[in-house]
């Protein structure tokens, strides 16, 4: 078990079980809500990959579709306040909006560039194109240094021989909850250590 302050390790059935104590995963309140997560850590080898991203746009959805297939997932529920939900809700759906507005601009810019040759239509296809491109800058900030920055997240384990259940290490939690979730599993580590000690011990 590691002792970083805004790390604990827990199993992934634990996390889709809700089986936490209530107390906010990003802010050590007491809980008022549980949140659905969905957490993904592809193998190290997989990032060798991005050399197809620059095979361009067929390189980047293969690169997506590879690690999406070879990722370790754990799902599930962690406890928090409302407030904090609200927090995570817009830390996902604004990048997310960011991105397919840039998208939807391009394409607005595309079918106004073979629309017409009119001079008004390219500058307003060109503006299109420069603020399309600042949306999907500005969504993947979002989406990969701002959200991480602010929301849980988690390394998921592959699992051990001979076992269904992976190690999910969660990360940039509350010190607070660390400190409920390991306190947890010790009571519950000496719980089963004096219902499996033998009968002359327990005397």
């Amino acid at each position: 078990m590691i002792n970083r302050s805004d790390r604990v390790q827990i199993w992934a059935s634990q996390l889709w079980a809700n089986d936490f104590p209530p107390v906010c995963a990003m802010t050590g309140r007491p809980a008022e809500t549980w949140r659905k997560f969905k957490f993904s850590t592809p193998p190290d080898w997989a990032y060798a990959l991005l050399a197809l991203v620059c095979l361009g746009g067929l390189g980047v959805i293969a690169f997506a579709v590879v690690m999406a297939l070879v990722a370790q997932r754990a799902t599930g529920f962690l406890p928090l306040t409302k407030a904090s939900s609200s927090t995570v809700t817009l830390a996902t759906w604004i990048p997310s909006g960011l991105l397919i507005g840039g998208f939807v601009l391009w394409l607005l810019a595309l079918v106004v560039a073979l629309s017409t040759n009119d001079s008004t239509a390219s500058a307003v296809a060109g503006w299109s194109v420069f603020l399309g491109l600042l949306f999907i800058i500005a969504g993947l900030i979002g989406r990969l240094v701002v959200k991480p920055l602010i929301c849980p997240r988690a390394k998921v384990m592959e699992a051990a021989p001979g076992q269904n259940d992976r190690i999910v290490e969660l990360r940039n939690v509350n010190a607070a909850f660390v400190m409920a979730v390991r306190q947890s599993q010790q009571a519950r580590a000496a719980q089963f250590a004096q219902a499996t000690r033998p009968p002359l011990m327990q005397q």
